[in-house]
């Protein structure tokens, strides 16, 4: 797993997904890591009509999305962004999807093992208190679940998160224990879902940290293994298909 897209944020826009196609034929990842934001930013949970909890149009553009993440070709790890609510109905509807689609892997709370990557993540919101709202994941609960990237035998490890850690790549609403979460687990990578107007890098600790931008504003971030360090990640402008110069992309 050498070269992999990296990306989050379609909310809703099916052009979003065609672009997603459109980089993965051109550029022939080996995966596709997915930060989650499948849904809408604002939504209204006003007729709960099916038995997704969700309203129709939204349960069927998560099916959708899954859809054309197999159509893709290639390994595909996903976990539910914070606008991907209720997250056990979003879960739902990904369990559906592993069993009929090959290629997608919802990793949220489960470890997947691809070759020389080990990935897991944890979806909707995370907290570093004890809330045990609906959608909200209390401190202990995401340390339980994430646990086992310390025994893992490949040489990489992912982990998805849904918002990023306070700084360069989350401004003073970045999400605290995000950054414990990275601190605590030193995972190989980490890819947070994030505003495309703070894509970047950062490191924390040893791990580096990419915000890919959202693919609704044509963006995603390009990682390749086999690169030099100071030329290892690249952001792209899935609308023209040309690398976007990001200073922090250097690492």
């Amino acid at each position: 797993m050498r070269r992999l897209l990296l990306c989050a944020g379609v909310y809703g826009q099916r052009k979003a997904l065609e672009g997603l196609n459109r980089a993965v034929q051109a550029r022939r990842p080996d995966g596709v890591l997915f930060a989650g934001g499948v849904l809408p930013l604002f939504r209204h949970y006003t007729a709960r009509t099916t038995l997704w909890d969700m309203d129709r149009e939204d349960a069927q553009f998560v099916q959708h999305f899954f859809e054309e993440l197999e159509k893709l070709g290639v390994f595909s790890a996903v976990i539910p962004g914070t606008t991907d609510t209720p997250v056990e109905e979003f879960l739902r509807i990904g369990m559906h999807a592993e069993v009929e689609f090959s290629g997608v892997h919802v990793v949220h709370a489960t470890l997947v093992e691809q070759r020389d990557l080990a990935v897991c993540g944890i979806g909707g919101h995370i907290s570093g208190n004890g809330c045990h709202e609906p959608d909200w994941c209390p401190r202990i609960l995401a340390a339980y679940h994430l646990r086992k990237l310390w025994t893992v035998k490949q040489p990489r490890r992912a982990l998805l998160l849904p918002s990023p850690p306070p700084g360069t790549l989350g401004g003073p609403e970045g999400n605290a224990f995000a950054g414990e979460l990275i601190d605590s687990l030193h995972p190989t990578l980490c890819v947070v879902g994030g505003t495309t107007q703070r894509r970047g890098i950062e490191r924390v600790a040893g791990t580096l940290v990419v915000n890919p931008g959202a693919l609704a504003d044509g963006s995603a971030a390009w990682l390749d293994w086999g690169r030099d360090s100071d030329h290892r990640v690249e952001f792209l402008d899935l609308r023209t298909s040309e690398p976007i110069d990001v200073a922090a992309s250097a690492f």
